[in-house]
């Protein structure tokens, strides 16, 4: 196994996400460590959402990101029940193909358990649905997206 998955520490949280988006656009940023006033952003951002990171050889090398959905309280249990979305999966290209991001998933899993969520949903991206698809994701077609 090799790696630990713990609640996530805004810097951790900050150093990945400030990594991913180096991936994404390296022309991004200039520096490899993101600013103090990035990480207090993300810091503010935690606050409502609950991030776990899985730290690998002493370093931070994945994070993922769980935020409830509150449904509007009901009589009928079912109609009630509140859902979770997990996002925000990132695991450092130098530590995949290791369980990483697995771990994070599974995680995930636990944590929605303990909250009894009538459901889990994401948005998979190409490189994330075999990964999902391993874990017991599977397509909900029942999504409409509507942009400005």
């Amino acid at each position: 196994m090799g790696h630990v998955v713990t609640l996530g520490d805004p810097v951790d949280v900050a150093a990945l996400r400030w990594r991913w988006a180096q991936e994404d656009g390296p022309d991004c940023h200039s520096s490899e460590i993101p600013p103090p006033e990035f990480v207090s952003h993300v810091a503010s951002w935690m606050g409502s959402r609950t991030v776990w990171t899985a730290r690998y050889q002493e370093h931070a090398a994945g994070m993922v990101c769980l935020t409830t959905h509150e449904r509007m309280p009901s009589p009928n249990t079912r109609a009630a029940a509140s859902w979770g979305y997990l996002g925000h999966l990132y695991v450092r290209p130098s530590a995949r193909g290791l369980g990483i991001g697995e771990a994070l998933v599974q995680t995930v899993f636990a944590e929605a358990e303990r909250r009894r969520y009538a459901k889990l949903v994401l948005s998979p991206s190409e490189l994330s649905t075999p990964l999902y698809r391993r874990c017991g994701f599977t397509d909900a077609h029942s999504m409409m997206v509507w942009r400005p």
